[in-house]
C-alpha cells in the first residue's frame, strides 16, 4: 500500500536534522522510483552511458555525470545506516536497529564534515532497472557476510550496502561509491528477492572483472 506514515522519534536537534535533511535527503527523495514507473535518479544515470556493459548489468561512473551529486548520495546513505545504530525506532525494542560498534562515532563525525569516509568501510550503490523497481522500503538489518558485517536497506530503486570491518573483500576499494573517485553505480536486476540483495549485488560486483577493472582504473586516474 501508499502510506504517508513515517518512523518518528525526537532523536536530532533541530540543527542535526537539517544536516541529514540538507545534505542528501531533500536531494534524493524526489527523485525515487514510483508506482508510475518514473524514475527521476535512473534518468539521470542514463544521461551518460553506461562505463561497461556486461550480462550481470551495467556500471556507471557517477563522475562523468555532474548532474549526479555523489557527496548528497553518500550523506545520505550514511545518515540512514548512523540513525539504525543509534535507535531502535521500533516502540517496543530499545536497542538500535543495527550494531555499527566504535564505527558508530566515526559515522557521526563523517556526517558533521569533521572527517573523511571512515576507513574499513564500503559503501555499494545498487539500481534497479525501471520497470524492475519495487516501491518498498525496507529499514537497514545486518546481512550474514563472513569475516566482516554486512547492512542493507532498501529505498524505491534504490538498494544501499554497508559492509565494516578489517578484512572487506579485496576488490571492495573498487566498488565502493563513496571511496573510488569514479563513484561507480550498478544497474541490475536484483528484484527477485530482496532479502539477499547484497549477496546478488556483490556477487554481481565480483563477477564482473571488466568492471572492477574499469573501475579501478577510473579510481586511479
Amino acid at each position: 500500500m501508499q502510506t504517508s506514515r513515517q518512523a518518528q522519534h525526537p532523536l536530532l536537534c533541530r540543527s542535526c536534522e537539517h544536516l541529514l535533511n540538507d545534505g542528501g535527503e531533500n536531494w534524493l527523495l524526489p527523485l525515487l522510483a514510483t508506482i508510475d514507473k518514473e524514475f527521476p535518479l535512473l534518468d539521470l544515470i542514463e544521461k551518460v552511458p553506461p562505463d561497461i556493459v556486461d550480462i550481470e548489468g551495467k556500471g556507471y561512473a557517477a563522475s562523468r555525470n555532474p548532474e549526479i551529486d555523489a557527496d548528497k548520495l553518500i550523506h545520505f546513505a550514511m545518515g540512514v545506516y548512523w540513525k539504525a545504530a543509534v535507535h531502535s525506532w521500533r516502540g517496543d525494542r530499545k536497542e538500535p536497529l543495527i550494531e555499527l560498534g566504535p564505527y558508530v562515532e566515526k559515522v557521526r563525525m563523517f556526517l558533521r564534515g569533521e572527517m573523511s569516509f571512515p576507513k574499513h568501510m564500503g559503501l555499494v550503490m545498487g539500481v534497479l532497472p525501471r520497470e524492475k523497481s519495487l516501491i518498498s522500503f525496507n529499514q537497514p538489518y545486518q546481512g550474514s557476510a563472513g569475516g566482516y558485517h554486512d547492512f542493507f536497506f532498501y529505498i524505491p530503486g534504490v538498494l544501499f550496502t554497508l559492509s565494516v570491518g578489517k578484512r572487506l573483500p579485496e576488490e571492495m576499494p573498487n566498488i565502493c561509491f563513496a571511496s573510488n573517485p569514479a563513484h561507480p553505480i550498478l544497474v541490475g536486476d536484483f528484484s527477485k528477492n530482496l532479502t539477499s540483495a547484497y549477496r546478488r549485488t556483490a556477487s554481481k560486483a565480483h563477477k564482473s572483472r571488466k568492471l572492477l577493472d574499469y573501475m579501478s582504473k577510473k579510481g586511479k586516474g
